[in-house]
């Protein structure tokens, strides 16, 4: 091979003793590349591929399931190429981009990565892609790989590679009849002792303080402590810093509500010892310096799905072992480490080896509706899925597309002329056919606003602190006043206040109304886009404010089955199926409860409590 001037092989990284089994790989058309933890096979394999000369051919993809692994790593592979981000390297994930016309190797998110096969099916320009953690089989980087796949039997040179550290490669091998690169044998790591801690019932987050302040204690090197959420992190952080001396500690959050500078933080080089509570955000991927013991809650937020009800739940739920591992190796990179697990070793065992695939625990519309504006099909030109789910999701998904009038009604369910718009919006099909019926009506702004929201993190927060946290009610019932008749109509308000804020600087202005910057952001960045797509096929977004009674008819054109009719105390019960939520407590809309009032529920999940599984109707609106 050439020369190579990066970083990477001047450090040692293991991955270069694999690096002509991988270029191979990548010359063969696809592969799976299968490497422990720290051995470099993210940062180093689209160098690798420019050193070979992949990138006088195209643009090497680099596929990530988290935002905020698209920037660190990007920035990371810049850094050790000496190139500036945004030039040779950069990143592109919704709302924020770092590229030119001269970057060749692009990170990206998998949502970043549908939209460009969507509009460049046989990947022109393209000469690799790289799926990152494919292990974590994400719906859309299950979906991502079967079109590369498709483009190459039509014709397209690029290739693909399929890289994890936990992945089963056999399974993958002879579903894509490929080669694989095993480097299971690689050394990356120093020894790691695992430890299994059963917390205190009473005071889980002081157990895990004080397992933090053991396992640090005479310990060189940084601690990252896994939690399900931003609610278990805020909770842990607080622990610790009760627990732990002031001086020589820092404990720092990292999940997906951060601003980037926030999430950057943990990231940083610093003296001392820092200790940091995330989510899986960082389970994979971009690593952390100088990490030397881990404790896990073993847990993670997951979603599941029900096709019957078309109801999405969002549950706290045991995370299986392939996922233990790849927390457990976050450690151990830089000198031996400690992992403690906060469950027993009998739990672990217990434990799934694999996680199941999200394209069994969700709604599958999208994905048939992009299978359709394709031209694919299951039939005539199928597209070949790793994993298959049961006939009833495919079925529901057809059902609700024929609902919204983005199929026809014939079996078959051929895409219509407002199906094929329909895709090009990039948004849930539920949520496309709000935005037409609100070209109608002359509410466009308003719509992609309230759909918006609902991509976006939380937008209104409430502080811990009783004190303050009562304050952010009181500047939180301004907005809420403005509706008792449709949930969006509050988030409409926020943006419309921020908006015509006055002189006021939006920094200011968020903080003193308890509102969330960066999902204020968001929310602009996503309404934009779904505009200018209107916009691109000839609706023009209203000038003039909306009335609310358009607002709730254009949701509701997305939510015909969504319609629950009053029960019986704070119960609603659809008639199609019998099936019965309670609105959320967050909700504005007032019910008077008579048999005929109805609402439609926008998002429906069930979460468990201590006494049992509850169904929620969140973002609801009132019908009639």
């Amino acid at each position: 091979m050439n020369k190579v001037t990066v970083n990477g092989r001047q450090l040692g990284l293991a991955f270069w003793e694999k690096a002509d089994e991988v270029e191979a790989l990548a010359r063969a058309g696809c592969g799976i590349v299968v490497m422990p933890t720290g051995t470099g096979k993210t940062t180093q394999t689209p160098q690798l591929l420019h050193e070979q000369g992949f990138t006088r051919k195209g643009q090497v993809y680099v596929s990530v399931p988290r935002r905020v692994l698209a920037v660190e790593l990007a920035s990371r592979v810049s850094e050790e190429m000496q190139v500036s981000l945004g030039g040779l390297v950069g990143y592109q994930i919704r709302g924020e981009q770092r590229m030119s016309r001269e970057t060749r190797i692009l990170f990206m998110t998998e949502g970043m990565l549908r939209a460009k096969i969507r509009s460049n099916p046989m990947l022109e320009g393209i000469s690799c892609v790289l799926f990152d953690e494919f292990h974590m089989r994400t719906l859309m980087s299950d979906f991502n790989v079967a079109l590369v796949e498709r483009a190459q039997l039509e014709g397209s040179k690029a290739a693909f590679l399929l890289m994890s550290a936990t992945v089963d490669p056999s399974y993958l091998a002879q579903h894509f009849s490929c080669g694989v690169v095993d480097g299971s044998d690689l050394v990356t790591t120093f020894p790691i002792e695992e430890r299994y801690v059963e917390p205190s019932r009473y005071d889980y987050f002081g157990s895990v303080a004080q397992e933090a302040a053991n396992v640090s204690a005479g310990r060189e090197g940084n601690g990252l402590i896994f939690m399900p959420g931003k609610a278990e992190i805020e909770k842990t952080v607080s622990a610790l810093r009760r627990a732990l001396p002031k001086d020589g500690y820092t404990v720092l959050p990292l999940h997906g509500e951060l601003g980037p500078s926030d999430r950057h933080a943990p990231f940083v080089e610093r003296g001392g010892v820092t200790i940091t509570v995330a989510t899986d955000i960082v389970e994979t991927g971009a690593t952390l310096p100088n990490i030397s013991w881990v404790i896990d809650s073993g847990e993670a937020r997951e979603k599941g799905y029900d096709p019957v009800s078309d109801i999405s739940s969002l549950a706290l739920r045991d995370v299986a072992q392939d996922r233990l591992k790849q927390r457990r190796g976050r450690c151990g990179r830089v000198r031996s480490g400690v992992c403690v697990g906060m469950f027993s070793r009998e739990n672990m065992q217990k434990r799934p080896e694999r996680t199941v695939p999200e394209i069994f625990r969700t709604p599958l519309r999208e994905v048939v509706l992009t299978i359709k504006a394709l031209g694919l099909s299951r039939i005539g030109k199928p597209i070949r899925l790793v994993d298959n789910p049961p006939k009833a999701n495919w079925k529901e998904a057809k059902r609700q597309l024929q609902m919204l009038g983005f199929a026809d009604t014939t079996e078959a369910a051929n895409i219509t002329p407002l199906g094929e718009k329909a895709v090009e919006l990039g948004c849930d099909p539920r949520e496309a056919a709000m935005l037409f019926k609100a070209a109608e009506l002359g509410c466009l702004r308003e719509t992609a606003i309230a759909i918006a929201v609902t991509q976006a993190k939380r937008l209104l927060y409430r502080p811990k602190d009783e004190e303050e946290a009562l304050t952010a009610d009181r500047a939180h019932s301004v907005f809420k006043s403005v509706s008792t008749t449709c949930d969006a109509s509050v988030f409409v308000a926020v943006v419309n206040a921020a908006e015509k804020r006055g002189e006021e600087s939006l920094g200011s202005w968020c903080k003193r109304n308890y509102v969330s910057y960066l999902s204020l952001h968001e929310i602009w960045d996503s309404s934009r886009q779904l505009l200018s797509a209107m916009r691109a096929f000839g609706f023009k977004p209203n000038d003039t404010t909306a009335s609310e009674d358009a607002l709730r008819q254009s949701i509701l054109a997305g939510l015909p089955d969504r319609i629950f009719k009053w029960s019986h105390r704070g119960w609603f019960r659809r008639e199609s199926d019998g099936k019965e939520v309670m609105r959320g407590d967050e909700s504005v809309v007032r019910v008077p409860q008579r048999d005929e009032v109805a609402i439609a529920a926008w998002n429906i999940i069930e979460i468990t409590t201590r006494r049992g599984v509850l169904p929620l109707a969140t973002n609801a609106v009132l019908v009639g």
